[in-house]
């Protein structure tokens, strides 16, 4: 029974992260995107 809150504790917090660094990785992508576009035109 530990185990398994133990798990479900983990997965949950890696769930947690992977989407808080998805949000901050598209912010990263848009911003360098915009800083190309606007360097060629």
């Amino acid at each position: 029974m530990e185990y398994l809150l133990t798990t479900l504790t983990l997965v949950t917090v890696f769930a947690g992260l992977y989407g808080f660094l998805q949000g901050q990785l598209r912010g990263l992508f848009r911003a360098a995107g915009i800083k190309i576009l606007t360097a060629y035109y």
